[in-house]
């Protein structure tokens, strides 16, 4: 079952709702949110996947765009006052299960909603806190609204987070900037050469007598061990060899 379900009407907010589904898929999985045309596979019974989707949901989205509100049908009634329009029936659903129901602001200058432009059975909807999208600064609204998410939902674990974070360990190695203490376990050779990049503290290779102590950037770098030729430690200027004749 979908732990967040996004909940909109078609004709308004139909590409925000497509943006927060895939943005939050690729956060948190793909198998975490629900969006109906995407989530319902054909031939599947809509009816009964929209009631459990929506019933079962921990978070229900309602996006909310300029025309949510007013829109009718060929009557000339406003959908929300029907009990047979979808977008009403699993608001319901989520505040009758006791999940959390977040409208979403589409727009920057779209005011909150109020109770007495609600249908009595969604006045509730107004006094639950919003959250906001717009399309002129969705790379940080998105990300506001993935960061609320995992502080709400226990157990919703961003992936992206953890990706980045994997990504800056190994950057933290002896091709980048390193603070801190490097080792090379082996003895420096004739051509075979090691670039430990820019170094900020203390390099050791090897075991033994020290023969070479070479001073770089903010700390030292120390060369320990059997050393066969030249070496060549490549911070720039002359190397030892050269140094050497």
């Amino acid at each position: 079952m979908a732990e967040i379900f996004v909940n909109y009407r078609n004709g308004d907010c139909h590409d925000a709702a497509v943006a927060l589904e895939r943005e939050l898929s690729h956060r948190f999985g793909d198998e975490k949110v629900f969006r109906a045309s995407k989530s319902i596979p054909p031939g599947d019974n809509f009816r009964d996947a929209l009631t459990r989707a929506s019933g079962g949901a921990r978070v229900l989205l309602v996006l909310i765009g300029d025309r949510w509100l007013s829109t009718r049908d060929e009557q000339g009634r406003l959908l929300l006052d029907r009990e047979d329009d979808w977008t009403r029936t699993e608001i319901l659903n989520a505040l009758e299960s006791g999940a959390r129901v977040i409208p979403v602001l589409c727009g920057r200058t779209l005011p909150r909603l109020s109770a007495t432009d609600l249908p009595p059975a969604l006045a509730p909807l107004a006094d639950c806190q919003s959250l906001r999208y717009d399309s002129g600064s969705a790379e940080r609204d998105l990300g506001e609204i993935a960061r609320t998410l995992a502080e709400l939902v226990p157990g919703l674990e961003d992936r992206t987070v953890r990706q980045e974070t994997e990504r800056s360990e190994v950057r933290n190695s002896v091709t980048n900037t390193t603070a801190g203490q490097v080792l090379q376990a082996r003895d420096v050779r004739e051509n075979n050469l090691t670039n430990i990049g820019t170094v900020n503290g203390h390099v050791q290779t090897g075991g033994g007598p020290q023969y070479n102590t070479t001073s770089h950037g903010d700390g030292a770098n120390h060369v320990n061990g059997s050393v066969h030729g030249g070496i060549n430690q490549n911070f720039g200027g002359t190397s030892e060899r050269e140094r050497a004749k």
